[in-house]
C-alpha cells in the first residue's frame, strides 16, 4: 500500500480529536457567556447617561434600591466617600424626626420677675430663646400684643437675651472664611431672627445717575447703609451688589441696575446676631407702644416668670430647614439635638454625638463616615451613598416617616426642586433633599414608579469643574426615568 495511504486513518483521528476539543471549547465558551446576566434595561440607559464625556473628570456615586424588597436597582460606588452639601441636613433632619417626639416645639419667652405699676414693668424683661429657626419679625409684634394684653405700656429695665441655650461657637467647622457676609452662611446663636439676615430690595432710579432706590426687611433704624449704587446702562460699572465688612453691621450698596430693571433682592448676614434679635424686638415694641428705657444686653444667669411665649413645631422646623435648605435652621437644629439629649448648652459635638448614635441604628459604622457640621457647609463632611440609602430606608419605616417625607422639597412643586421635572412624571412624585457647593452635585430621597413601588435613592457628584445645570439635568433624567418604570 502507497505510504500517503497509510497514514490516512492517523489523519482522521487528529481531524476528529483536535476537531471535537475546538467545539467543545467554543460550546464551553458559549455557556460560559450565556451564565452572565443581561444589563437591565435600566442599568444600561443610567450607565449610558454616566458616561457622558463631560462628566469624564467628575467622581459620581449612585444607588436606587426598593423600600418594600431592598432589591439593588443600581449601584455604581455606593461604598465610597462623598462631600455631602446640603444632603447632611438630611441626618440631622432625620434623627430630630427620631428623637425629639411628635409634639416637639421651639419656645421663645419673656420672662421677668419685676411687678407692673400703672403700666410699667419695674425691671427686665428677659428673653429666653431655643434656636427657633422659624423666628421672624411677625412673631415679635405678637410678643408684644401678648405684653399690651398683660397691661405693660412700658419696661423700665433692660431687654436681657439669655444666651444659654447653645455654646458661644457662631462659626461652623469647616467653614469657609470668605464667605461671612453671605446669608447662607449667617452666625449660629439661640437668640435667631429672621435667619439672621436682613433683606434689600434694590430698585433703579427715575433716570440715568440717579441713586439707587432700597427697602430693607425687615425696615431696621439703628444700623447704617451707605448707598453708592447707582442708575445706569453703562456695562462697564459692575452689577449691583450689597455687602458689609467683617466684624460690622455697616451695609455698603454698591454698582449699578440698569433704568429698564425691576426689583432686585439681596440677603446679607448680620454680624452679632443677638443685638440684631434685641434690637429689633425693642423697635417692634416701641412699634406697638410699648416703649424700653433701658439698653439691651446679654446675660444667661437671669430667671423670672413667664408673661408671653410664641413656639413653631418640629414639623414645621423640618420643612424650613429641607425645602428651601436652610444651613442657620440645620445648624440650630443639631445644637437642639445636643441641648435636649445630652445636656445645655447645645453643641455641634453634642449634637453630632445623637446624630452618630442615630446612625448605629440604621446600621451605619460611623468610622466610615465624617461628620462636622448639620448643614453640609463644612468641606470635612464626608458621607457615602450607602449611608444615605440607610437613612432613607429607617425613615420610611419610622411612625412619623410622613412628617419626614412631607418636609423634602418636591418636584416641580416647591422648595428647591421648584422648578425641576416638571411636566415628567417625576413631577409632584419625586421627594428629594438637593445639595450642591462648588464642585459638587446631590440629590437623595424618593420616588415612586408607574406601578406605585417606592424607590429610595442617592446620587452624589464631587469634582465637577463646569456648570452644575449639567449635572443637575442628569440627575432629573434618571429620576424621570425611575418614575415611568414598573418594578413589579
Amino acid at each position: 500500500m502507497n505510504n500517503r495511504f497509510k497514514s490516512l486513518p492517523f489523519l482522521l483521528f487528529i481531524l476528529l480529536y483536535f476537531g471535537s476539543t475546538i467545539n467543545g471549547f467554543a460550546a464551553k465558551q458559549k455557556g460560559a457567556k450565556a451564565s452572565h446576566p443581561k444589563k437591565s434595561e435600566l442599568v444600561q440607559k443610567i450607565d449610558s447617561l454616566l458616561s457622558d464625556s463631560d462628566l469624564g473628570s467628575c467622581f459620581i456615586g449612585l444607588k436606587i434600591v426598593s423600600l418594600e424588597k431592598g432589591t439593588i436597582l443600581y449601584s455604581k460606588n455606593s461604598s465610597k466617600l462623598f462631600q455631602p452639601a446640603s444632603n447632611m441636613k438630611l441626618l440631622t433632619t432625620a434623627t430630630a424626626n427620631s428623637v425629639l417626639g411628635a409634639n416637639y416645639e421651639f419656645n421663645t419667652e419673656l420672662l421677668s420677675n419685676a411687678k407692673t405699676v400703672n403700666g410699667v414693668l419695674q425691671g427686665d424683661l428677659l428673653i429666653k430663646c431655643s434656636g427657633d429657626p422659624k423666628l421672624g419679625t411677625a412673631d415679635f409684634d405678637s410678643l408684644a400684643s401678648q405684653l399690651s394684653k398683660v397691661g405693660i405700656k412700658s419696661i423700665k429695665g433692660n431687654l436681657v437675651g439669655d444666651t444659654s441655650a447653645f455654646d458661644g461657637h457662631f462659626w461652623g467647622a469647616g467653614w469657609m472664611w470668605d464667605d461671612e457676609p453671605e446669608a447662607f452662611e449667617a452666625f449660629i446663636t439661640p437668640l435667631t431672627v429672621n435667619s439672621n439676615a436682613i433683606k434689600f430690595k434694590l430698585s433703579p432710579g427715575i433716570k440715568d445717575g440717579d441713586s439707587l432706590r432700597y427697602f430693607l426687611e425687615p425696615a431696621i433704624s439703628f444700623y447704617k447703609v451707605i448707598n453708592q449704587g447707582v442708575t445706569s446702562n453703562d456695562s462697564m460699572i459692575p452689577r449691583v451688589k450689597v455687602t458689609r465688612p467683617k466684624g460690622d453691621n455697616t451695609f455698603t450698596i454698591i454698582g449699578r441696575l440698569n433704568l429698564s430693571d425691576t426689583t432686585n433682592e439681596y440677603d446679607v448676614s448680620m454680624w452679632k446676631p443677638e443685638m440684631y434679635f434685641l434690637k429689633l424686638l425693642k423697635q417692634r415694641l416701641d412699634t406697638t407702644g410699648i416703649t424700653v428705657q433701658g439698653k439691651c444686653l446679654l446675660d444667661s444667669t437671669r430667671r423670672g416668670k413667664k408673661i408671653a411665649e410664641v413656639s413653631h413645631s418640629l414639623d414645621s422646623v423640618l420643612c424650613e430647614i429641607n425645602k428651601p435648605s436652610d444651613n442657620l435652621g440645620a445648624e440650630n437644629l443639631l445644637k437642639t439635638l445636643g441641648r435636649e439629649k445630652i445636656g445645655a448648652p447645645g453643641s455641634a459635638e453634642s449634637g453630632l454625638m445623637v446624630v452618630k448614635d442615630y446612625l448605629l441604628k440604621c446600621g451605619i459604622d460611623t468610622s466610615e463616615v465624617m461628620l462636622a457640621d448639620g448643614s453640609g457647609l463644612s468641606g470635612y463632611d464626608e458621607v457615602s451613598p450607602d449611608a444615605f440609602l440607610k437613612i432613607l430606608r429607617n425613615q420610611f419605616k419610622q411612625k412619623l416617616f410622613s412628617r419626614f417625607y412631607q418636609s423634602l422639597p418636591i418636584a416641580g412643586v416647591d422648595g428647591t426642586l421648584k422648578n425641576r421635572m416638571k411636566g415628567t412624571k417625576a413631577e409632584g412624585n419625586v421627594h428629594a433633599k438637593t445639595g450642591s457647593i462648588t464642585g459638587a452635585s446631590t440629590l437623595s430621597g424618593y420616588v415612586t414608579t408607574a406601578d406605585s413601588s417606592m424607590l429610595c435613592f442617592s446620587f452624589m457628584c464631587n469634582h465637577f469643574p463646569g456648570d452644575m445645570h449639567v449635572i443637575r439635568h442628569i440627575e432629573d433624567r434618571i429620576l424621570e426615568m425611575l418614575a415611568g418604570m414598573k418594578v413589579k
